[in-house]
């Protein structure tokens, strides 16, 4: 994913001083530090955590957009006032800076709103003013978390599509935690993100599964085998390949799975590119506990091969993992 930044600039949200403090000059983004900052948390707006959508064409933020490219200094300053006036009214949401950035991924050009909150942490302090010189160790009360990690709330939205992607938190609003980025913000509900499809997927198979004497172990197994193939292969999380490969020939399992599905999640909404690599790293492996306290990472491909890993179920109940063809044994401390 390459991204080309065109324009940034820096807000600073601190507040005990009240009213964010607005930059009236950009970034400079010839400084490799500053711009492999941006790019970092702009690739990680992209992930299983992300809800995607549409800005509802006519809307404040739409109508914003139209002018940031001859305006970016202003615009941007009425995009952080407008989440501003939202933000400011929760309890415990923390101080932060935000960064507005224009740029172009694929030849598309994108707005980004990417909020970084504020963490404490220790540096020392030379002081030579008075006496001799001493140094002190002191906190920085505004430290920002680094480049691999991703901003803690956020989005991005193509600028000729008015297409989305999303990160928001849940902040407390006179006692009640809800997310606030979306709804007042933006003001366009997204689509689930990849990993609450995937929670609603896991469980709806597991409550169908324990009514068909379906090990649960297995049931787990299948879900993320079913989910790792038909994102590799269609893009998406297809409800009628999920059913058919996780309760494979029990066809009134599979009709009460799909009913599920209709009923509680749109789990076959398109999944964008970035986060469709994403997803096939993360489900790509079967993470397995046994009872006796060994813990196994099984690629898939080795999974569903039985020239090379295998269950064997015993008379008595319990069973063994047989893991075979093994040149060479690798120990890591």
């Amino acid at each position: 994913m390459d991204i080309y930044l065109k324009q940034a600039i820096l807000q600073v949200v601190d507040r005990e001083l009240g009213a964010p403090i607005y930059s009236q000059q950009p970034l400079d983004l010839t400084n490799g530090n500053t711009r492999d900052y941006l790019t970092n948390k702009i690739k990680k707006l992209s992930s299983a955590q992300s809800k995607t959508g549409v800005i509802r064409q006519g809307s404040e933020v739409a109508n914003q957009l139209l002018n940031i490219a001859s305006d970016f200094t202003g615009v941007s300053q009425q995009l952080v006032d407008k989440w501003y006036q939202a933000y400011q009214k929760s309890d415990d949401a923390p101080s932060a800076d935000v960064f507005i950035a224009l740029y172009e991924q694929d030849t598309q050009a994108y707005v980004a709103f990417l909020k970084v909150n504020y963490h404490e942490a220790y540096t020392h302090y030379v002081n030579a003013e008075e006496g001799p010189l001493t140094n002190q160790l002191i906190i920085h009360q505004s430290i920002l978390s680094n480049k691999t990690q991703k901003a803690d709330e956020g989005f991005a939205i193509n600028l000729q599509t008015l297409g989305f992607e999303l990160i928001e938190k849940q902040y407390t609003f006179s006692g009640d935690k809800r997310p606030y980025l979306s709804t007042e913000v933006i003001e366009s509900e997204p689509q689930p993100s990849l990993e609450e499809n995937v929670r609603v997927v896991k469980k709806a198979a597991e409550k169908i599964g324990a009514k068909f004497e379906v090990a649960k172990h297995d049931i787990v197994a299948n879900v993320k085998e079913a989910i790792y193939e038909t994102i590799e292969a269609k893009g998406e999380i297809n409800t009628q390949d999920v059913a058919a490969k996780v309760f494979k020939d029990n066809v009134s399992a599979q009709t009460e799975f799909k009913a599920a599905m209709v009923e509680k999640a749109p789990a076959d909404a398109p999944i964008s590119p970035a986060v469709r690599e994403i997803a096939e790293k993360k489900y790509g492996k079967q993470k397995l506990k046994l009872s006796n306290g060994i813990e196994l990472i099984v690629p898939i491909d080795v999974y569903q091969n039985p020239d090379l890993f295998e269950f064997i179920n015993h008379p008595d109940g319990t069973m063994s993992v047989e893991i075979k063809n093994v040149d060479e044994v690798i120990s890591r401390l």
